[in-house]
């Protein structure tokens, strides 16, 4: 029998939908539990593979089966908005058997500097002696205790899982990465977001959203949550209008603050001064002038810093103490990562949008003091259309380059490795094309000199190459100090071990 309904979500106890005891939802099929209700969820590339998840969730036990469109079995309920339900529903399931006080949710969205924001938010909460968890790209967890992530933003059963088990392990708040997808799906739905943050657009993900304009209208969705109290907007960022609109329209009425690097805002950057070792800058707010170090280089974590230091003010922490903390910040592993050879620098940098890779390079021409390298690849079975912009960029803002091996993936590389040089003139530049990613680090590492800062970008944090579908442990870091220690351990080497 097929139930068809449209206020599942308005079901206070949840366990008035069926006579045995409920246990709550689970979405794969493989870890089904007896009493628990299945979400079989339509997949966008295998959509027949629902029904199959549905009987192995049924032969194990599972009381419903929830799906999207009618599969034809018994105990299935059709709810066609069930992506956006879910994370209500586990919500209510978890405070009704487990109740607990909720954390705080500090959120951020942006296509660049939400992994850096989100764990500099946390490390700046953590460091006034309160515990406070962050979710995304490079781990979930309470700080300084991370496990890895399988998506920036978590499915709303697993996202839901985790918060309540943030609360009953003692955090008070956690820090997050609102990604476009998760927004677009629904994912974070059910969450009682506090405060919303935006850093920047620009073209990502157009695989999936297929417009720039639709794209950034996923991103606005985090400033529509119902209860959203205070909205964080860059509004140096051309698309920053959409996100007022957003935050201005929403009828909680949040309070809207802006902040900039080149403009009046509530908090507005000026006096910077970069070197080596970080930056220097001004910080004018509604409530005074500050004078902050950071140890963090480039001008994007200037803005990266100043919008994580509104949020955790905002979050109920007095600025100065917060700026205070600031020396001590590390920020997100593999984002802007510095490894020091000496006189040489070479940064680990998960840019791998043409936007961001120019605002790493051209950030890092403050500091350089002889050549800029950049070496890059772009990733398989992705948005094609960047490749050469991604190459285009580096070479405005770098030389020499490399150009190499991402995370393939399925694709074929030699079409990856076409695509990325369509069009390009390479005359008047030093270009190097090593498909193997390790030979190529080992390349930078051999022929940086004195003064060079060489950046490796696209993977970051990440510790795999994804190759014909098959993950192969890689991290940049790792192989960068290897390559260096190899260096100094060469007789000929020009840098040879003290």
């Amino acid at each position: 029998m097929t139930i068809c309904f449209q206020d599942i979500d308005k079901v206070e106890n949840l366990q008035v939908w069926m006579t045995e005891p409920f246990y709550g939802f689970c979405l794969d099929s493989r870890y089904v539990e007896q009493g628990q209700i299945f979400i079989a969820l339509t997949s966008y590339s295998q959509p027949e593979k629902a029904v199959e998840f549905a009987r192995i969730a049924q032969s194990k036990g599972a009381l419903a089966v929830i799906s999207e469109i009618d599969l034809g079995l018994e105990n299935n309920w059709v709810c066609t908005d069930v992506r956006h339900l879910m994370g209500t529903w586990q919500k209510q399931y978890l405070q009704a058997t487990d109740p607990i006080v909720p954390v705080r949710i500090l959120a951020v969205t942006g296509t660049n500097g939400k992994t850096t924001i989100s764990r500099l938010v946390a490390e700046l909460i953590a460091l006034q002696g309160r515990a406070c968890a962050v979710m995304g790209t490079t781990g979930n967890g309470i700080l300084p205790n991370l496990e890895s992530s399988t998506h920036t933003t978590l499915d709303a059963l697993h996202l839901q899982n985790l918060l309540h088990n943030f609360a009953k392990q003692g955090a008070e708040f956690t820090s997050l990465e609102a990604s476009s997808h998760g927004l677009e799906q629904g994912r974070l739905n059910g969450c009682e977001i506090e405060i919303a943050a935006y850093s920047n657009l620009s073209r990502d993900h157009l695989d999936y959203h297929g417009t720039l304009e639709a794209y950034a209208e996923a991103k606005s969705r985090l400033f529509k949550f119902p209860n959203l109290k205070v909205a964080v907007i860059n509004i140096d960022d051309e698309h920053a209008q959409i996100m007022l609109d957003a935050a201005n329209a929403n009828p909680s009425h949040p309070k809207v603050l802006r902040y900039s690097t080149s403009q009046t805002a509530d908090y507005q950057v000026f006096d910077i001064q970069y070197s080596l070792n970080g930056a220097t800058f001004q910080l004018k707010t509604i409530t005074g002038e500050f004078k902050i170090h950071s140890p963090l280089l480039g001008h994007f974590n200037i803005e990266n810093l100043v919008v994580s230091l509104i949020v955790a003010e905002q979050a109920g922490f007095e600025l100065s103490k917060l700026i205070a903390t600031v020396p001590q910040l590390q920020g997100a592993p593999g984002r802007m990562q510095v490894i020091r050879d000496q006189d040489r620098l070479f940064i680990v940098d998960y840019a791998h949008t043409p936007d961001a890779l120019t605002q790493v390079l051209k950030t890092l021409k403050r500091h350089v003091e002889n050549q800029l390298w950049a070496v890059f690849g772009c990733g398989g079975d992705r948005d094609r259309g960047k490749r050469p912009l991604m190459t285009q960029a580096a070479l405005e803002q770098a030389n020499p380059i490399i150009i190499t091996s991402d995370n393939p993936r399925t694709e074929n590389p030699e079409q990856i490795f076409a695509d990325m040089k369509r069009d390009m003139d390479f005359s008047q530049h030093d270009v190097h094309e090593i498909h193997d990613r390790r030979e190529a680090i080992k390349y930078a590492v051999k022929h940086a000199q004195s003064g060079d800062i060489v950046v490796i970008a696209g993977k970051g944090h990440e510790n795999y190459q994804e190759i014909d579908g098959v993950r192969h442990w890689f991290d940049d870091v790792v192989e960068v100090q290897s390559a260096i220690d190899a260096q100094h351990h060469q007789p000929d080497s020009a840098y040879p071990a003290q």
